[in-house]
């Protein structure tokens, strides 16, 4: 049975409201999609002859949450400062926390599988991502992340901000984010 991760959780009131601004359907081109263990959605099954990246990665659902930018743009957003990759330039980036779209979601769950346009995932316990201050970025110093970079979305953590990131490795900065899997 999967259980509600053990962090504080959003007023009740908090929570409805997330939930209200994610749109009954994604209006614009979809960036993320959340599926998985999840109460709130805008779409339904995967259709193999259309998802061609969801079907090409071998992906199924019976039920999903998309957003697209306006959706994720309206969730409350946060500018964080990092170095990524590591080592290099201290940009800022800025986006929701991965707590605030998975609230919007609805999700509850132990872990997370991030996929990425290329293929490269990972699979890692919700509570370790949020305790580290895991954003789902939108943009790199003022710039919209776009496909052909580190877009459309990318997994990025306070590095530069917080000494306990301070040495943690690019493996779970996951960028061309297209899909995260809530169990």
């Amino acid at each position: 049975m999967l259980t509600r991760l053990k962090r504080p959780l959003l007023p009740l009131a908090a929570a409805l409201t997330l939930a209200a601004l994610a749109p009954a359907h994604a209006e614009g081109p979809t960036l993320l999609t959340v599926t998985g263990s999840i109460e709130n959605t805008n779409r339904g099954p995967i259709d193999p002859d259309y998802d061609k990246l969801f079907a090409f990665n071998d992906a199924s659902f019976d039920k999903a949450m998309e957003f697209d930018t306006s959706a994720l743009a309206s969730l409350p957003q946060q500018t964080i400062r990092a170095d990524f990759p590591k080592d290099g330039d201290v940009v800022e980036f800025t986006g929701p926390l991965l707590t605030d779209v998975l609230d919007a979601a609805g999700a509850s769950g132990q872990t997370v599988k991030v996929s990425a346009i290329d293929g490269y995932a990972i699979e890692v316990p919700l509570e370790e991502l949020t305790e580290k201050g895991a954003m789902i970025a939108l943009m790199r110093d003022g710039k919209a992340l776009g496909i052909g970079d580190f877009g459309p979305t990318q997994v990025v953590f306070p590095r530069a901000e917080r000494e306990d990131l301070s040495e943690m490795s690019d493996d779970w900065w996951i960028y061309q984010v297209y899909n995260i899997v809530v169990e």
